[in-house]
Protein backbone atom coordinates (compact mmCIF):
# COMPACT_ATOMS: atom_id res chain seq x y z
CA UNK A 1 0.00 0.00 0.00
CA UNK A 2 1.25 3.39 -0.79
CA UNK A 3 0.15 6.24 1.61
CA UNK A 4 0.39 10.10 1.99
CA UNK A 5 3.16 9.91 4.46
CA UNK A 6 5.40 7.45 1.74
CA UNK A 7 4.86 10.48 -0.98
CA UNK A 8 4.82 13.31 0.61
CA UNK A 9 8.49 14.36 0.41
CA UNK A 10 8.30 14.43 -2.87
CA UNK A 11 5.34 17.18 -2.74
CA UNK A 12 5.49 20.68 -2.30
CA UNK A 13 1.85 20.68 -1.60
CA UNK A 14 -0.67 19.11 0.03
CA UNK A 15 -1.58 15.53 -1.62
CA UNK A 16 -5.22 14.17 -1.95
CA UNK A 17 -5.62 11.30 -3.12
CA UNK A 18 -7.10 11.51 -6.79
CA UNK A 19 -9.76 8.19 -6.11
CA UNK A 20 -11.00 9.87 -2.68
CA UNK A 21 -13.58 11.59 -5.62
CA UNK A 22 -13.06 8.90 -8.54
CA UNK A 23 -14.38 5.81 -5.87
CA UNK A 24 -17.33 8.08 -5.35
CA UNK A 25 -16.69 9.49 -1.88
CA UNK A 26 -16.86 13.33 -2.56
CA UNK A 27 -20.70 12.57 -4.29
CA UNK A 28 -21.34 10.07 -1.70
CA UNK A 29 -20.43 12.07 2.01
CA UNK A 30 -21.26 15.37 3.14
CA UNK A 31 -20.06 19.12 2.61
CA UNK A 32 -18.30 19.01 6.07
CA UNK A 33 -17.38 15.55 5.97
CA UNK A 34 -15.70 16.41 2.09
CA UNK A 35 -13.46 19.33 4.26
CA UNK A 36 -12.61 17.20 7.03
CA UNK A 37 -11.50 15.07 4.45
CA UNK A 38 -9.39 17.68 2.79
CA UNK A 39 -8.05 18.29 6.34
CA UNK A 40 -7.03 15.23 7.44
CA UNK A 41 -4.70 14.82 4.15
CA UNK A 42 -3.44 18.47 5.05
CA UNK A 43 -2.36 17.43 8.51
CA UNK A 44 -1.25 13.93 7.47
CA UNK A 45 1.55 15.61 4.84
CA UNK A 46 2.64 18.18 7.11
CA UNK A 47 2.92 17.05 10.83
CA UNK A 48 4.46 14.07 12.36
CA UNK A 49 2.67 13.21 15.27
CA UNK A 50 -1.29 12.36 16.08
CA UNK A 51 -1.01 15.45 18.64
CA UNK A 52 0.30 17.94 15.95
CA UNK A 53 -2.15 17.17 13.54
CA UNK A 54 -4.96 17.13 15.82
CA UNK A 55 -4.18 20.79 17.27
CA UNK A 56 -3.79 21.56 13.42
CA UNK A 57 -7.49 20.13 13.06
CA UNK A 58 -9.16 22.28 15.72
CA UNK A 59 -7.69 25.70 14.43
CA UNK A 60 -8.97 25.09 10.76
CA UNK A 61 -11.50 27.84 10.22
CA UNK A 62 -13.53 25.97 7.79
CA UNK A 63 -13.81 23.22 10.14
CA UNK A 64 -15.32 25.51 13.14
CA UNK A 65 -19.11 24.30 13.90
CA UNK A 66 -19.08 20.92 11.74
CA UNK A 67 -21.32 18.16 12.98
CA UNK A 68 -23.33 20.69 15.35
CA UNK A 69 -26.64 21.36 14.63
CA UNK A 70 -26.95 23.74 12.13
CA UNK A 71 -28.52 27.16 13.34
CA UNK A 72 -30.06 29.66 11.47
CA UNK A 73 -27.74 32.35 12.29
CA UNK A 74 -25.03 31.20 10.48
CA UNK A 75 -26.65 31.57 6.98
CA UNK A 76 -27.82 34.07 5.04
CA UNK A 77 -30.80 33.39 4.57
CA UNK A 78 -33.92 31.14 6.11
CA UNK A 79 -34.37 30.04 2.58
CA UNK A 80 -30.22 29.10 2.62
CA UNK A 81 -30.52 27.63 6.01
CA UNK A 82 -33.82 25.28 4.85
CA UNK A 83 -31.52 23.88 1.95
CA UNK A 84 -28.90 23.15 3.93
CA UNK A 85 -30.84 21.61 6.35
CA UNK A 86 -32.55 19.08 3.55
CA UNK A 87 -29.24 17.78 2.03
CA UNK A 88 -27.78 17.28 5.43
CA UNK A 89 -30.68 15.23 6.29
CA UNK A 90 -30.64 13.42 2.62
CA UNK A 91 -27.17 12.63 3.41
CA UNK A 92 -28.10 11.76 7.30
CA UNK A 93 -30.81 9.06 5.48
CA UNK A 94 -28.05 7.37 3.12
CA UNK A 95 -25.70 6.54 5.23
CA UNK A 96 -28.71 5.47 7.96
CA UNK A 97 -29.78 3.37 4.74
CA UNK A 98 -25.90 0.88 5.21
CA UNK A 99 -26.58 0.69 8.75
CA UNK A 100 -24.27 3.92 9.36
CA UNK A 101 -24.72 6.78 12.14
CA UNK A 102 -24.11 10.75 10.85
CA UNK A 103 -21.04 11.70 13.07
CA UNK A 104 -21.97 14.43 16.02
CA UNK A 105 -18.61 14.96 16.21
CA UNK A 106 -15.63 16.00 14.33
CA UNK A 107 -13.58 12.82 16.52
CA UNK A 108 -16.62 10.47 15.29
CA UNK A 109 -16.52 11.30 11.52
CA UNK A 110 -12.29 10.55 12.18
CA UNK A 111 -13.67 6.99 13.25
CA UNK A 112 -15.95 6.16 10.60
CA UNK A 113 -13.20 7.47 7.96
CA UNK A 114 -11.22 4.84 9.91
CA UNK A 115 -13.95 2.04 9.37
CA UNK A 116 -14.06 2.55 5.80
CA UNK A 117 -10.24 2.85 5.51
CA UNK A 118 -9.80 6.38 4.17
CA UNK A 119 -7.72 6.98 7.25
CA UNK A 120 -4.92 5.05 9.23
CA UNK A 121 -4.89 4.86 12.40
CA UNK A 122 -1.48 3.97 13.02
CA UNK A 123 -1.46 4.60 17.23
CA UNK A 124 0.82 7.83 17.24
CA UNK A 125 0.24 8.87 14.02
CA UNK A 126 -2.56 9.01 10.87
CA UNK A 127 -1.82 8.84 7.67
CA UNK A 128 -3.96 8.19 4.19
CA UNK A 129 -4.10 5.44 1.35
CA UNK A 130 -3.35 6.80 -1.76
CA UNK A 131 -3.33 3.63 -3.57
CA UNK A 132 -5.43 1.09 -3.59
CA UNK A 133 -8.03 3.35 -2.03
CA UNK A 134 -11.46 2.29 -0.56
CA UNK A 135 -14.47 2.38 -3.22
CA UNK A 136 -17.66 4.13 -1.76
CA UNK A 137 -20.11 1.63 -4.18
CA UNK A 138 -18.65 -1.13 -2.19
CA UNK A 139 -19.02 0.20 1.76
CA UNK A 140 -22.78 1.66 0.69
CA UNK A 141 -26.03 0.38 0.02
CA UNK A 142 -27.39 2.20 -3.06
CA UNK A 143 -29.88 2.31 -5.75
CA UNK A 144 -29.36 1.05 -9.32
CA UNK A 145 -29.84 5.17 -9.96
CA UNK A 146 -26.84 5.91 -7.71
CA UNK A 147 -24.55 2.69 -8.73
CA UNK A 148 -25.03 3.80 -12.21
CA UNK A 149 -24.35 7.25 -11.04
CA UNK A 150 -21.05 6.38 -9.60
CA UNK A 151 -19.87 4.39 -12.04
CA UNK A 152 -20.23 7.23 -14.58
CA UNK A 153 -17.63 9.15 -12.01
CA UNK A 154 -15.37 6.48 -12.16
CA UNK A 155 -15.42 6.53 -16.03
CA UNK A 156 -14.83 10.30 -16.37
CA UNK A 157 -12.36 10.36 -13.84
CA UNK A 158 -10.52 7.87 -16.33
CA UNK A 159 -11.57 9.56 -19.49
CA UNK A 160 -11.55 13.42 -17.97
CA UNK A 161 -7.23 13.42 -18.24
CA UNK A 162 -7.06 11.64 -21.66
CA UNK A 163 -10.15 13.69 -23.20
CA UNK A 164 -8.13 16.55 -21.41
CA UNK A 165 -4.89 15.67 -23.65
CA UNK A 166 -7.09 15.65 -26.62
CA UNK A 167 -8.68 18.83 -26.68
CA UNK A 168 -4.98 20.12 -25.74
CA UNK A 169 -3.47 18.39 -28.66
CA UNK A 170 -6.14 19.71 -30.88
CA UNK A 171 -5.67 23.37 -29.74
CA UNK A 172 -2.44 23.83 -30.24
CA UNK A 173 -2.22 23.12 -33.73
CA UNK A 174 -4.52 26.02 -33.92
CA UNK A 175 -7.29 24.64 -36.70
CA UNK A 176 -11.15 23.65 -36.58
CA UNK A 177 -11.28 21.14 -38.56
CA UNK A 178 -9.00 17.89 -38.63
CA UNK A 179 -8.75 15.27 -40.26
CA UNK A 180 -7.49 12.07 -38.39
CA UNK A 181 -7.94 8.13 -37.70
CA UNK A 182 -8.39 6.07 -34.68
CA UNK A 183 -5.01 4.42 -34.86
CA UNK A 184 -3.25 8.27 -35.28
CA UNK A 185 -5.77 9.54 -32.34
CA UNK A 186 -4.63 6.14 -30.26
CA UNK A 187 -0.92 6.83 -31.09
CA UNK A 188 -1.13 10.66 -29.99
CA UNK A 189 -3.23 9.89 -26.91
CA UNK A 190 -1.15 6.94 -26.04
CA UNK A 191 -4.26 5.01 -25.25
CA UNK A 192 -6.61 1.96 -26.20
CA UNK A 193 -9.68 1.49 -28.45
CA UNK A 194 -12.09 1.15 -25.79
CA UNK A 195 -10.51 4.13 -23.84
CA UNK A 196 -10.75 6.14 -27.45
CA UNK A 197 -13.96 5.26 -28.11
CA UNK A 198 -15.07 7.16 -24.67
CA UNK A 199 -13.21 9.99 -25.35
CA UNK A 200 -14.87 10.23 -29.02
CA UNK A 201 -18.39 9.79 -27.59
CA UNK A 202 -17.21 12.97 -24.93
CA UNK A 203 -16.20 14.99 -28.22
CA UNK A 204 -18.94 14.60 -30.08
CA UNK A 205 -21.27 17.60 -28.38
CA UNK A 206 -18.33 19.82 -29.43
CA UNK A 207 -18.18 19.13 -33.00
CA UNK A 208 -19.91 20.72 -35.43
CA UNK A 209 -21.19 18.20 -36.76
CA UNK A 210 -21.36 14.16 -35.52
CA UNK A 211 -19.37 11.47 -37.24
CA UNK A 212 -21.80 9.02 -38.60
CA UNK A 213 -21.77 5.03 -37.95
CA UNK A 214 -18.41 6.06 -35.52
CA UNK A 215 -18.24 3.08 -33.71
CA UNK A 216 -18.10 1.42 -36.97
CA UNK A 217 -15.51 3.52 -38.99
CA UNK A 218 -12.00 1.07 -39.04
CA UNK A 219 -9.18 1.63 -37.18
CA UNK A 220 -6.97 3.38 -40.18
CA UNK A 221 -9.86 5.33 -41.73
CA UNK A 222 -9.41 9.08 -41.57
CA UNK A 223 -12.47 10.96 -39.90
CA UNK A 224 -12.99 14.73 -41.04
CA UNK A 225 -14.35 16.41 -38.04
CA UNK A 226 -14.39 20.21 -36.88
CA UNK A 227 -14.26 21.46 -33.32
CA UNK A 228 -17.05 24.46 -31.68
CA UNK A 229 -14.07 25.85 -29.96
CA UNK A 230 -16.80 28.36 -28.05
CA UNK A 231 -18.69 25.32 -26.76
CA UNK A 232 -15.10 23.93 -25.38
CA UNK A 233 -14.32 27.61 -23.86
CA UNK A 234 -17.98 27.73 -22.37
CA UNK A 235 -18.66 24.38 -21.27
CA UNK A 236 -15.32 22.12 -20.91
CA UNK A 237 -12.80 24.63 -18.96
CA UNK A 238 -15.32 24.71 -15.90
CA UNK A 239 -16.72 21.13 -16.38
CA UNK A 240 -17.02 19.81 -12.99
CA UNK A 241 -16.38 15.60 -13.20
CA UNK A 242 -20.25 15.07 -11.30
CA UNK A 243 -23.02 16.32 -8.83
CA UNK A 244 -23.79 14.70 -5.91
CA UNK A 245 -25.77 10.94 -6.17
CA UNK A 246 -28.43 11.87 -3.80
Amino acid sequence: MQTIRDIRQNNEGVVIPSSYAANGWSSVLSHEMNVLFQAMCYVVTKFETKAEMESALKDFNALEGTFTAPVKDQFKSEEDFNGYVNLLNRFKAFMSRSNYEYPSSREAAVELFTKWGLVIDKGDVWDVPVYPFPDAAELFQLSDAESLALAHVKLEALVHPIFSRLIMTLHEQDENTFNLSKAELKNMLNTNDEMLTEVLIKLTPYMEEAIENILEIPEDETMTFTVVWERVYEDFLGEQFSKNVQ
